[in-house]
């Protein structure tokens, strides 16, 4: 059966439906790009939604829908007789239900980013690591160590790991990032990421590279991120300066919530292959 309805044949139901999502998820990317490209400044008004449904190539509905998801996110807000405008007061803002690079976070808010240190190298897993990867402990994994800033502001130190045997056997270059690398260079896209969230203390080794005091707080995240087929890729902890980034988790309401039980397993984990 085809996936679309052919000329004289209605569309089912369904497939409408899931047209309408990604016609409206290639809006919202459109006008984030747009965003992040510095186009509109923070207390812009942004253009009508006619202006913007032309520009964008879509309908109206489409242009609300995607504005609607946008001020969900915080990134705009819109003001009933009077327009749409980028949100004023920008910090560094990262909503916790997207998946994004620190780098992309950090570009979005309006800042530029940047690496004040960066290393990789080649490493042992130790039991947590090995744990999380499902591979033996001691197989080879790959160690690349970041510090983040934000307009030249030390904000984020990061650490992940990736098996060693992702690697071709060629010679390659490194880069910065490492969701790019993985997909370009290893032929590995990560399809989603699980976290678990927790305060913290920097300490000595994260306030010296973040320029605090050793009992600054931070949120540090740990998440393992996987590919389509439920395959752990890789690991990170991302310690994140409280003081200057902030974090908003977006909470649908409860009849958009699914049912108890259909997104658990495993005591809330993802079932792990060895590799």
């Amino acid at each position: 059966m085809p996936d679309r309805a052919q000329p004289g044949e209605k569309a089912r139901p369904g497939e409408k439906q899931r047209q309408r999502s990604n016609v409206t998820a290639r809006a919202v990317r459109m006008l984030e790009h747009r965003l992040s490209q510095g186009e509109w400044a923070a207390g812009d008004r942004l253009p009508s939604e006619p202006s913007l449904a032309e520009e964008l190539g879509v309908s109206r509905v489409t242009v609300r829908a995607a504005l609607a998801q946008l001020e969900n996110e915080g990134i705009v807000n819109r003001r009933h007789g009077s327009g749409t405008y980028v949100n004023s007061v920008r910090p560094l803002v990262s909503s916790l239900h997207l998946n994004m690079g620190a780098e992309q976070m950090i570009r979005s808010t309006g800042h530029v980013p940047g690496i004040a240190e960066m290393s990789w190298r080649q490493a042992e897993a130790d039991a947590d690591i090995a744990d999380r990867l499902a591979i033996e402990v001691g197989a080879p994994v790959v160690h690349l160590h970041r510090v983040r800033t934000a307009d030249g502001v030390p904000v984020t130190v990061s650490d992940d790991y990736f098996p060693a045997a992702f690697l071709p056997e060629e010679t390659v270059a490194l880069g910065p990032s490492l969701y790019s690398f993985l997909s370009t260079v290893c032929g590995i896209d990560v399809s989603f990421g699980i976290a678990n969230l927790e305060p913290a203390i920097a300490g000595p080794e994260r306030a010296a590279a973040l320029r605090v005091k050793s009992d600054e707080l931070c949120l540090v995240i740990r998440q393992v991120d996987y590919d389509v087929t439920e395959q752990p890729v890789s690991y990170s902890v991302e310690c994140h300066l409280a003081s200057e980034l902030t974090f908003q988790l977006v909470r649908q309401g409860p009849s958009s919530a699914p049912a108890s039980g259909n997104h658990t397993r495993n005591n809330g984990r993802r079932p792990r292959t060895q590799a």
